[in-house]
């Protein structure tokens, strides 16, 4: 008979020799900050590659405390607002950035992508033109890249 017993000697984990450093406030602000903005950058410049209609982002920083940017961006068909909205998902995907929801996309009338500090517009054409949220928004500053 063969002996089929495993070692019973227990592996080590390895010595992180890089941990991670210890950020004050101010560092993982900063740090969040550069997240936002990448995943802002990332969704316009991807509406921008799709011809997607009028594409602006929004720093809403000093009118809520609901995000710091606003994307909003629109299609004249509802199935171009839900594949626009799909890209935008993969191309962060991509960058290893999940959703932490989304809202509408079943539907294609203004699909919803919350990535936190960032929330993702994508409206058909006549929702854009009936609510008008760069005008509830017209405080804030646009975001140039």
């Amino acid at each position: 008979m063969k002996n089929t017993r495993k070692n019973s000697q227990k592996k080590e984990a390895p010595i992180n020799s890089n941990p991670e450093p210890v950020l004050s406030k101010e560092q993982k602000e900063a740090k969040e900050q550069e997240k936002s903005l990448l995943i802002a950058r990332i969704a316009y410049e991807t509406c921008d590659d799709k011809k997607a209609w009028q594409p602006i982002v929004l720093d809403v920083s000093e009118c809520t405390s609901l995000c710091t940017y606003m994307v909003i961006v629109s299609q004249a068909v509802r199935a171009q607002v839900r594949g626009l909205a799909k890209s935008i998902e993969r191309a962060l995907e991509d960058e290893e950035i999940e959703a932490d929801g989304r809202e509408g996309l079943k539907a294609g009338e203004w699909i919803l992508l919350d990535y936190g500090d960032v929330l993702i517009n994508v409206l058909h054409q006549p929702e854009r033109d009936f609510y008008r949220l760069e005008e509830i928004w017209r405080k804030a500053p646009k975001v140039e890249f």
